[in-house]
């Protein structure tokens, strides 16, 4: 079947020129019969022939706080008195921990004798564990001890896990106190960024306990353990933070 159909300035054309190309696709569709998942099998043929694929995206730096930003803004979350929101906020950065994951830590899944944390179906729907210092382990026990019949590790006045907006709402009160800019995800990549410089650890042992291994490449990192070693690496260069 023929077409005057010309696709290789499609992406630079105006609205007027794509809606006309719409049209004689559609055209052609209709004519051939082509039902939905034979329309999927020649789309998928036409961009393979035509090696059409998606442009791609810039990669921005993640944005981390100061030395003094970063201690300016954990002073005002202390000077607010509220234990649950200094714990909250701490293990963000000491789990490097999305938002998401965080709300949905249970009490159950922490480990306060070795200092892990269960990630249950984390993104990409992937279980890990992370680790946090052992000095913040006592103030994490103290913190369950004081509510024993919580399920929630952060659990709200209505016995509610937190919302990751009501995350994004407490951060940003602290930030605007404190004259920084930030969101949860900036204590993520903060976490990040402390362990590269001052861990030791390798491309795939950060990635192991940071969720970062795509699934195309995991099969890379399936020799890396969680083990003492690794753990060791942790603890060490969290020890340096003094947070």
């Amino acid at each position: 079947m023929k077409t005057d159909i010309n696709t290789s300035n499609f992406g630079s054309q105006n609205g007027k020129a794509k809606s006309k190309i719409v049209s004689q696709i559609a055209r052609i569709v209709r004519k051939s019969g082509l039902g939905y998942d034979g329309w999927r099998y020649v789309s998928k043929k036409v961009r393979q022939v035509c090696d059409l694929r998606p442009a791609k995206k810039g990669r921005r730096l993640p944005r981390v706080l100061t030395a003094e930003e970063f201690r300016r803004f954990y002073q005002i979350v202390d000077r607010a008195e509220d234990v649950q929101h200094c714990l909250m906020l701490r293990l963000l950065f000491y789990t490097g921990v999305r938002v998401s994951e965080l709300c949905r830590i249970q009490v159950s899944d922490v480990d306060l004798e070795n200092c892990k944390i269960f990630v249950s179906q984390g993104k990409g729907s992937k279980d890990r564990v992370v680790l946090f210092g052992k000095g913040f382990a006592t103030a994490l026990r103290t913190h369950i001890a004081a509510h024993p019949h919580n399920r929630w590790l952060f659990q709200t006045r209505r016995a509610t896990r937190y919302s990751t907006r009501r995350v994004e709402q407490i951060v940003k009160h602290y930030a605007e106190e404190a004259g920084v800019k930030c969101t949860p995800h900036t204590f993520r990549h903060q976490a990040i960024s402390w362990l590269t410089r001052h861990s030791g650890m390798a491309d795939a042992e950060l990635q192991l306990i940071t969720g970062h291994a795509r699934r195309e490449t995991l099969a890379i990192y399936q020799h890396v353990a969680l083990d003492g070693q690794l753990e060791g690496k942790y603890q060490e260069a969290m020890g340096k933070v003094g947070l």
